[in-house]
């Protein structure tokens, strides 16, 4: 495998700066949506470093993408308009449709994610933040090259694979992630 040094890949990353409202699932599957607010500081350096190793592993060109975190409602409506889903999503990936042939580096495309079910998910599991957010981002770029764990099982099983690859690897290169924090205010 190259070194990151020697290769120049490129990230771009977009954090939102409003807060997110608190979702909770109940029981009978519906969403409530909680008067508390998710307000997320982020290391800007030490994600940006993190997704340009994840790109340097899934990728043999300089390449850009968007992530970008989302609200219940916004990540709801997208759900329910691009998959037929209705209810938010921890992740959503959009390929780009039209790649510029010219341009120095190959724009992949644009990861949302919905930052209050991540909260949720990764206090449900009892593992931080950053490793949820993590996850999700690694779950993200994997779609953008083209895999779909939702074609049939052996699909499934070469996605979860390689993205338990990409994370083994990011945590033997770089340590476990700690690059966010994330504080309810009431």
């Amino acid at each position: 495998m190259n070194k990151l040094k020697k290769q120049k890949f490129s990230s771009h990353v977009i954090f939102s700066t409003k807060k997110f409202k608190k979702i909770l699932k109940l029981k009978d599957g519906n969403y409530l949506t909680k008067d508390e607010s998710i307000k997320l500081s982020v290391q800007i350096k030490d994600i940006n470093d993190r997704i340009k190793f994840i790109l340097s592993l899934v990728c043999d060109f300089s390449t850009e993408v968007s992530i970008r975190f989302c609200d219940c409602e916004e990540m709801l409506a997208l759900n329910s308009q691009f998959r037929g889903k209705f209810y938010p999503t921890d992740v959503l990936s959009f390929p780009t449709l039209n790649p510029e042939p010219d341009s120095r580096l190959q724009y992949l495309g644009d990861i949302l994610i919905c930052l209050p079910v991540c909260f949720n998910q990764a206090k449900h599991a009892r593992i931080s933040l950053s490793d949820e957010l993590e996850r999700m981002i690694i779950h993200g770029i994997v779609h953008l090259k083209g895999f779909d764990h939702e074609r049939n099982e052996s699909a499934w099983r070469v996605m979860t694979q390689l993205e338990k690859s990409i994370k083994k690897e990011i945590i033997h290169s770089m340590g476990k992630s700690n690059w966010c924090q994330a504080t309810i205010l009431n």
